[in-house]
């Protein structure tokens, strides 16, 4: 029942202004205080108790990383493009990235920001000041999404524990999260900016929930950072905080999200050299906006039969709904994740349709609070702890299902000769060379030399790495434009079955006429 309530007594200690709440169990909003009784303090054991979670997560993601990698075992190319990216962030060099685009010797590629719009990676560039190795990156990705977990249990704490019960329920929340199925997915694939999405919108619901607007406003900010299209998430965030009556700060977190997400795509990423249509994935329904609205609104059958067909979108929905038992949809916060899977089911890429990739993690923190929101309306606190065990026990589960039990795989372990070879021959050429590679190679030259890809190329390099020069020339000669000069290199190197060949120049004698 919604009462209204003037300086009524939090849970656990002082006082709530006067506004609509859900009543007062462990479910209301409440000032940070009323979790801990009095005076709440910024470290205690249980904080400590999350954190050694958190670090512990940290570890298992870093290492099989770092075991991942030492392998050759990722798909290499977005590793390698945000390895370029981050790396001339710390020379202070625009994000030039080579692997885009090679039009003749010595092209600095094409700049980053024309694909997407991440300027926050550049916090990662005094990584590249201590160790020069892409491995950076994946180092980070495992901090930030272990990271996620201290706003995600003091959200928990808040809602299913009260103020002098114990947060058993959080701890169980918090390692829900960390053993989610999505992160693995991201981790087991290269690194991405989506790093930095859990812990942002995790810590944003959870200020807004604490009623620090402020605090919640930053995090909303730096979320704007991580990608073009957070603007949805932001602005669905002013929709639920609309829905709970906090009517002038949804208006501004709304009108921020779309605000922003427009002033990017139809005017920043323009205005470096990109286009705003970049990224349409929805051909389909049509080559415009317009048109695909106007589309849908002849066709409505369609905003029904595009998310569900091909079946591969129901099963990764049902997929994210089952670790937290459904309870999600027992929550308005759900609404922010709602706008990020309809752009991604409503497109034609089918890599954005399956449990694969990174492109689940931007959802996780979201489907986790969301789901602690439901079961905090449960009235019996040892029902919202039975969930909490509940759940825990699905995701540990479904472990074998996904890639970071590989960590004990003695498989994994094994260093690849094939990546000190990659390493050792690229060291071997000219600083700054063009080298036609393999994506998997990208992410090992150090800086040192260009990675070129073969479908993004319209001259032939003036080097290639390749474990098979005949098959590698043969489909540089075949991607390379019509009337191109056929590509000829011959063998500068070779160790451990690797090869750099070096391009070489066949000058065609014309035979003196019979007469002359």
């Amino acid at each position: 029942m919604d009462v209204d309530v003037t300086k009524t007594p939090a849970v656990g200690g002082g006082s709530i202004g006067k506004r609509r709440e859900r009543g007062l169990g462990p479910g209301a909003w409440a000032e940070p205080s009323a979790v801990g009784g009095g005076s709440a303090r910024l470290l205690d054991r249980h904080w400590v108790g999350v954190g050694v979670m958190a670090a512990v997560a940290v570890g298992w993601y870093a290492l099989y990383s770092y075991l991942r990698f030492r392998q050759g075992g990722y798909f290499g190319w977005d590793l390698g493009i945000f390895d370029q990216t981050v790396r001339a962030d710390a020379h202070l060099h625009l994000p030039y990235v080579t692997s885009m685009q090679h039009n003749y010797t010595g092209d600095p590629g094409k700049l980053e920001w024309t694909d997407h719009f991440s300027p926050i990676l550049v916090v990662l560039a005094p990584l590249y000041w201590v160790s020069n190795s892409a491995y950076n990156l994946l180092f980070a990705q495992a901090v930030l999404f272990a990271a996620a977990a201290l706003p995600v249990f003091a959200f928990a704490r808040r809602r299913l524990c009260g103020a002098s019960g114990r947060p058993t329920a959080a701890y169980l929340v918090a390692a829900v999260y960390l053993l989610s199925w999505p992160l693995q997915s991201a981790l087991a694939f290269d690194f991405h900016e989506v790093a930095f999405a859990p812990p942002l919108i995790a810590l944003m619901v959870e200020r807004a929930d604490a009623r620090r607007w402020g605090q919640a406003a930053v995090a909303a900010g730096l979320l704007l950072l991580v990608k073009e299209d957070m603007g949805l998430v932001v602005a669905m965030m002013g929709v639920w905080l609309l829905i709970r009556g906090e009517r002038r700060v949804g208006a501004w977190f709304t009108a921020a999200g779309l605000g922003a997400m427009a002033l990017t795509i139809g005017l920043v990423i323009p205005l470096e050299g990109g286009s705003s249509m970049r990224n349409w994935e929805y051909g389909q329904l049509g080559p415009t906006p317009g048109k695909a609205a106007l589309r849908l609104l002849e066709h409505p059958s369609l905003l029904v039969t595009e998310l569900i067909d091909p079946h591969v979108k129901v099963t990764t929905a049902l997929w994210l709904l089952l670790p937290v038992l459904f309870l999600c949809l027992r929550s308005w916060i759900v609404l922010l994740g709602v706008a990020l899977i309809v752009e991604r089911y409503f497109g034609n890429n089918s890599f954005y349709w399956g449990q694969d990739y990174h492109y689940n993690a931007f959802l996780v923190a979201i489907i986790v609070l969301a789901a602690v929101d439901g079961a905090s309306k449960f009235r019996w606190p040892l029902v919202r702890l039975g969930w909490a065990v509940a759940a825990l026990v699905v995701s540990v589960a479904l472990l074998p299902r996904f890639p970071l039990v590989d960590v004990g795989s003695a498989s994994l372990w094994q260093a690849s000769a094939s990546v000190h070879a990659q390493e050792h021959l690229l060291g071997e050429l000219p600083e700054g060379s063009d080298v036609l590679m393999p994506w998997p190679s990208d992410p090992y030259t150090g800086g040192h030399v260009n990675p070129i890809n073969l479908h993004f190329t319209t001259v032939a390099p003036d080097w290639i790495l390749t474990s098979d020069m005949s098959a590698d020339v043969a489909a540089l000669d075949r991607t390379l434009p019509a009337g191109s000069t056929h590509a000829r290199y011959v063998s500068y190197a070779s160790y451990e079955g690797w090869t750099i060949g070096r391009r070489v120049t066949v000058t065609v004698v014309q035979p003196s006429s019979a007469g002359a």
